[in-house]
C-alpha cells in the first residue's frame, strides 16, 4: 500500500517538465525499483499459491497493469511511431494506482456494486438512446434546414445527437436554445424544455438512482459480512478463552490429585505395622478425622460451585463485551455512512 502511493507521487512530480527534465535519471531509477517491488510481489503470489491467485479478478488486473509497465522497458523507442506509441503505454503506467482496490475491502464492495449495475444501466441507458434518436430525427426536420435553420447544431443525426446529449446533461442548453431563438424558431423551447424533462429528470436522475440503489444494497451486504465475520472471531476467541481455562482447571486437578496420591503412596511405604506410635503430643481421634474428611468432601463441593459459577460469570462478561464491540461497530458504520453520503 505504502509502495502504490509512493509510485502515485511519484508519477504526479514526473507531470511536472522542468523537474522531471532536473531529475529524469532519479525518476528513472525509481520508476526501475517500484517496477521490482511489484515484480517481487507477483511472482511470490504465484509462487506461494498459483490457482488461487489467477482465479481473484483483481490478481489478473494486476498482472496484467504489470506486464504493460514493462513494455517501455523493452522498446527501442528509435523512430517517432514508437517514442509516441511508448508515451501511450507510459500513460498507462497511472493505473497501478487501481492496485489499492486489491487492499481495501470497502473499495472492492464499490467495484462490484458498479459491476452489477451494469445490466441494469444498460437498459437505462438503451431506451436513453432510442428517446435521443426520436427527438433527433424530429430536431434535425425541425431544425437543421441549412437555409432557415441551425445546420451546425442540428445539420444531421450525428450533430443531432452530440446537441441532444449537451441537452441531457444539461451542459450549455441556454446557449444552444439562444441560437434557435435568434432564427426566430420560439416554438423550439417547448421541443427542449420537454426533452430536456424526459432526458434529464427522468431517464439522467433513473441511471443515477439504479447505480446509487445498487451501491447501498452492495454496501449493505458488505457490512453484514463483516459482521458475521466480527461475531464469528469474537464467538471463537469466547471458546478458546473457556477452553484454556477449563484445561488450566483440569491441569490443575490433576496435578493436586497426583500430588496427594504420591504423598499417600510414599506414607503408605513409609508405615509398618511394628512401628510405635507417640500418642502423648497426637491430638486426634477418629470423629475428627470423620469430621476433616467431610469437611474436605465439603471443601470440594464449593470449589466445583465456584468454578461453575466463575466460568457462568466468564460467559456472561463476554456477552457483554461483545455486545459492546458490537454496538461500537456499529456506531463507527453508522458514522461512516453518514460522512460518506455528506
Amino acid at each position: 500500500m505504502v509502495t502504490i502511493i509512493l509510485n502515485a507521487l511519484f508519477m504526479a512530480l514526473e507531470t511536472d517538465y522542468d523537474l522531471k527534465y532536473k531529475l529524469f535519471g532519479f525518476f528513472e531509477i525509481a520508476d526501475e525499483f517500484f517496477m521490482a517491488i511489484y515484480t517481487m510481489e507477483f511472482l511470490m503470489k504465484v509462487y506461494v499459491n498459483p490457482g488461487v491467485y489467477w482465479k481473484n479478478g483483481y490478481n489478473v488486473f494486476d498482472a496484467i497493469i504489470l506486464v504493460i509497465s514493462f513494455i517501455p522497458m523493452f522498446s527501442d523507442g528509435g523512430d517517432s511511431s514508437a517514442m509516441g506509441t511508448m508515451r501511450i503505454v507510459r500513460a498507462f503506467r497511472s493505473l497501478r494506482v487501481l492496485k489499492t482496490v486489491s487492499f481495501i475491502r470497502g473499495l472492492q464492495a464499490l467495484v462490484v456494486a458498479l459491476f452489477k449495475t451494469m445490466k441494469s444501466v444498460v437498459y437505462v441507458l438503451g431506451l436513453m438512446f432510442l428517446l435521443m434518436f426520436i427527438f433527433a430525427i424530429i430536431g434535425y426536420y425541425y431544425f437543421g434546414d441549412p437555409n432557415t435553420g441551425d445546420p451546425e447544431n442540428w445539420g444531421d443525426l450525428g450533430c443531432a445527437l452530440f446537441t441532444l446529449f449537451s441537452l441531457v446533461t444539461v451542459d450549455g442548453w441556454t446557449d444552444l436554445q439562444q441560437n434557435l431563438d435568434d432564427l426566430g424558431m420560439n416554438s423550439s423551447r417547448i421541443f427542449t424544455i420537454v426533452f430536456i424533462l424526459i432526458g434529464y429528470f427522468i431517464f439522467f436522475n433513473m441511471f443515477i438512482g439504479v447505480v446509487i440503489m445498487e451501491i447501498q444494497h452492495t454496501t449493505k451486504r458488505f457490512e453484514n459480512e463483516v459482521q458475521s465475520e466480527r461475531e464469528a472471531s469474537l464467538t471463537q476467541k469466547k471458546h478458546a478463552i473457556i477452553q484454556r481455562q477449563k484445561n488450566e482447571i483440569r491441569n490443575l486437578i490433576q496435578s493436586q490429585t497426583g500430588n496427594f496420591t504420591k504423598l499417600v503412596e510414599q506414607f503408605n511405604k513409609s508405615l509398618r505395622h511394628t512401628d510405635y506410635t507417640v500418642m502423648e503430643d497426637l491430638c486426634t481421634s477418629m470423629s475428627f478425622i470423620d469430621i476433616y474428611l467431610t469437611t474436605l468432601d465439603h471443601q470440594d463441593t464449593t470449589a466445583n460451585k465456584l468454578q461453575q459459577l466463575y466460568s457462568e460469570a466468564i460467559l456472561i462478561l463476554s456477552d457483554l463485551l461483545e455486545e459492546d464491540l458490537i454496538e461500537m461497530e456499529q456506531k463507527a458504520l453508522r458514522e461512516s455512512n453518514i460522512k460518506m453520503r455528506a
